[in-house]
């Protein structure tokens, strides 16, 4: 059986919380909200292998760097802590396991990964000594490996889990979920066995046998052909395929004739064909590589050419400002050639009228000036001109040498591609001629192979022989019965539990209804399934009821669940602290009832026959001895699940 001693959590700085708990006992951890009592659950399943980290958002998941559990598993004990998920992460996979006699709880260093969840899982579930399922092939059995994920259904209730008047069981909600535990929990029950589970996967493999056999044997006998026409058909196909040039389409050949030139186009291909596949992959990849070669080549040519081109565009440029520029020099000089007609002058009189006009030497001067300047411009320009225009020429013809290799790169490209095409041509043929040489080798190894026929006709009788015989060791209208039988005996046992708890309808027989997953009420007018019966400690009674029954028959029977339940605060329908609430009202129902509650929960526990772990997260506080006997710790004025100091 596989309990919890202790619950541990280590901070990110190395410090250590530990939680410890009683086997085989009742244990309350008690205190305010809002201290880490509801994330309980979340950390034990994350160490017990679960899909995602569910520990709410807050000072836990700040402050701790590895969830661990130290559980005793029948004579020894396994430590497993699990890493924290990194930050926006849902989960880790890194998990530390160490096994022994005596393990203990070790120090934060020594906790490094050994293993992952999938490993984890698989550890868990060996201890359990779950048996494989999967691959099992029978109506009733599950057809894939029950884990110990699937046992969790039946390990907690949650605080909005108890008080649910839909929905029994922990995740029952969720997809895919509700079929699972009606496929595994007669499986956890034990109405279906070991034995049920090995027959089964045994069934599995014997049809699977049987049906290959049973082809096998259909195929051969299609080969056999004692008439010939299928013999007449391959070598259609043959010739169609270009292996030999001889028509069977006519029906003149005999059958005989037929199967002889079969084995003789098999033999010359044999002879001949030896590597040409490989030689066909030869050429596919050779012309591969000359393309890319290729491709390369024209990249860098176009490359060279866009670089030229650019330059060319540069010079143009170059060469057309100059030219504007040489025209906009003469149209200058030619508007100023007049002042060449001026005669010089002392005075400022004007040379064609004889009057004075003030500045008239200083203007004609300047103009006479910048004529000069534009004279030396234009002797200057021409220097330049011819050594552009030569780089210009050098680079058009660069150009029309990158265009003129680009052609032939090109048809070099499609000459490969041309190659290439009959090459995958060759290789097509090929294929289909293999899959014809193939249907002709087969059909061939069938004809006159009736021994090989016989005895695997058999075969196929002797499988079905054996398959009869395992199936009429197993049946799943006895599975049913079984399932039936147990759940017949919970129900008396819950029934009987039943008026110790505050619940409407006491006195009337219960039951739990595996394919609606919901507790059933024969009352004297009819049925009633939960979701009718009032009362939220009514609710809350119905699941104590049921997992407590399942938990004391799993114990009884030595089923592979782990051998604890939680619970998440059964009397929030009540109040908070004992002592807060009897401040208020010391005298209340709620109280009595409540602690009624409690005290059938402590008494069930010690009258089992083969006690289990019933750990319970609670707000209430009663004064009781018989309660405080089972609280662990107490969390308020300060103290919670994460210490003040981290």
């Amino acid at each position: 059986m596989m309990q919890i001693r202790e619950i541990v959590l280590y901070s990110w700085t190395g410090q250590v919380r530990r939680l410890p708990l009683k086997l085989n006992a009742v244990n309350i951890i008690t205190g305010d909200s809002a201290t880490g009592k509801t994330a309980l659950t979340d950390i034990i399943d994350y160490c017990l292998g679960s899909g995602t980290c569910e520990v709410p958002q807050g000072r836990i998941t700040k402050t701790v760097s590895w969830y661990a559990l130290l559980l005793q598993v029948n004579d020894f004990q396994v430590f497993v802590a699990r890493q924290a998920p990194e930050e926006k992460a849902q989960s880790s996979q890194r998990v530390f396991v160490k096994q022994g006699r005596v393990v203990g709880v070790p120090e934060y260093p020594e906790v490094t990964p050994t293993t992952n969840v999938d490993g984890l899982i698989g550890l868990l579930s060996r201890l359990l000594e779950l048996p494989d399922t999967g691959n099992s092939n029978l109506q009733g059995i599950p057809n894939y490996s029950v884990t110990v994920r699937h046992a969790a259904f039946f390990l907690y209730q949650q605080q909005d889990e108890i008080i649910s008047r839909q929905r029994l069981f922990h995740r029952q909600g969720e997809p895919f979920v509700s079929n699972a535990i009606r496929e595994t929990l007669p499986f956890f029950l034990g109405a279906i066995t070991a034995d049920d589970v090995t027959a089964a996967r045994r069934i599995g493999r014997l049809k699977k046998r049987i049906k290959d056999a049973a082809k096998e044997v259909a195929d051969l006998e299609a080969a056999a052909d004692r008439g010939g026409a299928r013999a007449l058909q391959l070598l259609a196909e043959a010739a169609s395929a270009g292996l030999t040039t001889i028509n069977s389409a006519g029906g003149s050949m005999a059958s005989v004739n037929a199967m002889a030139e079969l084995r003789t186009i098999l033999a010359l291909r044999e002879a001949v064909s030896v590597g040409s596949g490989e030689l066909s992959i030869r050429q596919i990849d050779g012309a591969g590589s000359s393309r890319q070669l290729l491709l390369e080549q024209r990249e860098n040519i176009r490359r060279r050419s866009k670089l030229a081109q650019s330059s060319l565009e540069s010079i143009t440029t170059v060469l057309a400002d100059r030219r504007n520029f040489e025209r906009e020099v003469a149209e200058q000089r030619a508007r100023l050639s007049f002042v060449q007609l001026i005669p010089d002058s002392a005075t400022d009189d004007c040379p064609l009228c004889g009057s004075s006009v003030d500045g008239h030497r200083d203007e004609v001067s300047g103009m006479r000036d910048h004529f000069a300047s534009l004279n030396q411009v234009r002797q200057a320009l021409p220097a330049e001109s011819p050594r552009l225009k030569g780089l210009a020429d050098s680079l058009r013809r660069e150009i029309e040498e990158c265009q003129q290799a680009i052609r032939e790169n090109s048809a070099q490209l499609e000459a490969i591609e041309r190659a290439s095409e009959r090459v995958r041509d060759l290789a097509l043929q090929e294929s289909v001629q293999a899959a014809v040489l193939g249907r002709i080798d087969f059909y061939l190894e069938g004809v006159g192979g009736d021994e090989r026929l016989r005895l695997l006709k058999q075969q196929l009788d002797s499988l079905r022989i054996e398959l009869e015989v395992a199936e009429g060791q197993i049946d799943s209208d006895v599975i049913r019965d079984r399932t039936i039988s147990i759940l017949s005996r919970l129900n008396q046992l819950m029934t009987s539990w039943s008026n110790q708890l505050p619940i409407e309808h006491s006195a009337d027989p219960m039951r739990l209804d595996l394919k609606k997953l919901q507790v059933i009420v024969d009352t004297p007018t009819g049925p009633l399934a939960m979701p009718r019966i009032g009362s939220g400690q009514s609710w809350v009674a119905y699941h104590l009821l049921v997992h407590m029954a399942l938990h004391e028959w799993f114990a009884e029977h030595g089923r592979p669940v782990p051998g604890f339940v939680f619970f998440d605060q059964p009397s929030q329908v009540g109040f908070p602290a004992d002592s807060e609430y009897r401040d208020h009202d010391a005298a209340s129902g709620d109280r009595t009832t409540i602690a009624d509650t409690f005290r059938f929960i402590v008494d069930a526990a010690e009258r089992a026959e083969r006690p289990y772990q019933i750990i319970i997260a609670e707000h209430a506080d009663f004064d009781e001895q018989w309660f405080q006997d089972c609280v662990r710790e107490k969390w308020r004025n300060g103290k919670a699940l994460i210490p003040e100091d981290w």
